[in-house]
């Protein structure tokens, strides 16, 4: 599980520096402004970076290349992670059906993902916004219940459940500013959207640091 812990902190830490350096990369334009220099935190999604020719029509291919590196990186660093996390929770007689659904959501999330990285928006945008409302969709499922797997295991602590639970709700709320928020055309939609999706991406990220954590001293204090 130690190992788990070092492989989770590397696969973030090399998500973030394959994706920052695609930012840096990003020529510029936005959804509303073509103009835009640089790429904007508040007003480019992360997809945005997956671009093979940018907003303002400048090629991006060294900085796609660059993003699709960093969500591959993540989806199977953390994946592989969460198979960790779900076997554990399988040998609970008490949690086992509950992983197992947790299980079947984070491989859907996890396929969906994939496709978001490999079919840039520029090319094939109905096919990519299909695969990122899929992915989103599922997350907040499998969260959900990898805490009610959590809750019901013997060997999880409260915190590890709860941790779950914050997720989930946050990861909801994403969905539903996405379905029912501002569309990218109305004023100020666009930024809205923007910062919707990247604090749902910081809080699965967080979620996962802190379960494996909790998880790790779990199992360590068992063996």
């Amino acid at each position: 599980m130690a190992m788990m812990w070092r492989r989770t902190w590397c696969t973030v830490g090399g998500s973030i520096a394959l994706a920052t350096g695609s930012a840096l990369r990003y020529p510029g334009g936005t959804a509303r402004d073509p103009t835009r220099l640089h790429y904007s935190l508040s007003q480019n999604f992360l997809s945005d970076l997956g671009m093979t020719v940018a907003y303002d029509h400048a090629p991006n291919r060294l900085g796609a290349t660059l993003f699709v590196a960093s969500l591959l990186l993540l989806v199977a660093g953390l994946g592989t992670c969460l198979v960790s996390i779900v076997r554990t929770l399988l040998n609970d007689a008490g949690a086992r059906r509950w992983a197992r659904m947790a299980g079947v959501f984070a491989a859907l999330a996890c396929a969906g993902f994939t496709g978001v990285a490999v079919t840039p928006e520029n090319r094939v945008m109905p096919i990519h916004a299909g695969f990122t409302r899929w992915a989103w969709r599922m997350v907040p499922l499998a969260a959900a219940f990898l805490a009610l797997a959590s809750r019901q295991s013997k060997m999880f602590r409260g915190r590890v459940a709860i941790t779950w639970a914050i997720a989930a709700i946050a990861l909801a709320g994403y969905v539903a500013v996405m379905v029912w928020g501002p569309r990218v055309s109305e004023p100020h939609g666009l930024v809205v959207q923007v910062i919707a999706q990247k604090a749902a991406t910081v809080a699965l990220i967080a979620a996962f640091l802190i379960v494996v954590r909790d998880t790790e001293t779990i199992l360590h204090a068992r063996a």
